[in-house]
């Protein structure tokens, strides 16, 4: 096991650090007006958090709430942008001591992962299971409301078996506990830097028991939905009795409703994509979404409302999606809503 990291205060608090993390946290941002504010006495603005991470003053300001309904209704809490510098400069000193314990079958939130590399490496266990096996069998699962349900000790002494330095420590506990949507010492603020770490962290755990201790050769996690392959049924219905006490008694999480163990010939609902051993398809329900997304942005291009530089980045979305899955086809149907007039005031479009 990699050994505890100390000492990282100092980089944390360097003024490189901070720098770097506010142009990192101003990234696709700049023109935001609270992004210009800060940016526009950037020196005396970092020289302040360091004053007060340095008096171990600082706590969290208050988040901006707010609820998206894509892909489904989510809460989110964003912090505003001078603690997004904080997060970030968090993030780049301590991910490294992350990353060498995370495990490669763990694909959110990291650098050179994600749904696209997710759903690539499922496709290869499911051929690797085909070649081992004639007929096999998938456990589907995820974590029932993952990041209101973290446990803020469970995380912290997870956190405390990875960096060791007590100053680290006690401005990670400020952060975790420094959310108003913490109820009784548990939850995750969505869409803080630092929670996609910790909540990647959170789970490391149940990676290395599955791993480690049951064995699983076939495994793969998108934080908090993981797929496991083995030609027994009977097993797969023993290992989820298993992972559900383990998450129980060590996590204090328990297990969607939806989670269920069926023959891999049904395919498998992953990272964004329907896999089978042959091949790969769209969600339906991403095909139905770009469908009235694209109804919607032919209207308001039509009324002048929208730029053609709006139309082509939806539409580079939904081929940038459609390019890892096959389903073109189906996804004729999303195309067709697809519809553009010339605006009545040729002038809105320059």
């Amino acid at each position: 096991m990699p050994k505890t990291a100390r000492h990282l205060w100092d980089s944390i608090l360097s003024w490189e650090n901070l720098l770097l993390a506010a142009h990192d946290a101003s990234r696709f941002k700049r023109c935001y007006k609270a992004v210009l504010f800060f940016n526009s006495r950037l020196e005396e603005n970092l020289l302040c958090i360091r004053d007060l991470l340095y008096s171990e003053k600082w706590w969290p300001g208050q988040y901006r709430v707010f609820d998206v309904f894509e892909p489904k209704h989510r809460t989110i809490h964003a912090p505003c942008f001078a603690d997004r510098v904080v997060h970030h400069a968090i993030v780049q000193v301590i991910l490294p001591y992350f990353e060498r314990r995370f495990m490669d079958c763990s694909f959110a939130c990291r650098k050179n992962k994600g749904t696209h590399a997710a759903s690539t490496w499922l496709t290869h266990m499911l051929r690797s299971a085909q070649e081992k096996w004639d007929r096999f069998y998938v456990l589907k699962a995820d974590i029932s409301r993952y990041f209101p349900s973290i446990d803020h000790e469970i995380l912290l002494g997870i956190i405390s078996r990875i960096i060791g330095d007590k100053k680290v420590l006690a401005l990670i506990r400020r952060l975790v506990t420094g959310c108003s949507c913490i109820e009784n010492g548990r939850g995750l603020p969505l869409g803080a830097l630092t929670s996609q770490l910790f909540a990647n962290a959170y789970l490391d755990v149940l990676d290395h028991h599955i791993k480690d201790k049951l064995g699983v050769r076939y495994y793969v996690r998108y934080m908090d939905d993981f797929v496991i392959l083995h030609n027994d049924k009977t097993v797969l219905w023993k290992m989820l009795a298993d992972i559900r006490d383990f998450i129980a008694c060590e996590l204090h999480l328990s297990l969607n409703s939806k989670t269920d163990v069926f023959p891999a010939s049904h395919g498998v609902d992953f990272a964004g994509y329907r896999h089978w051993i042959s091949h790969t398809l769209p969600r339906k329900r991403n095909v139905r979404r770009a469908a009235r997304r694209f109804k919607g942005i032919s209207r308001c291009y039509a009324k002048g409302r929208v730029d053609l530089a709006t139309v082509r980045s939806c539409m580079a979305s939904f081929v940038g999606y459609m390019q890892h899955c096959k389903g073109w086809k189906s996804a004729g149907s999303a195309l067709d809503r697809l519809v553009l007039v010339r605006p009545s005031n040729p002038d809105k479009d320059e």
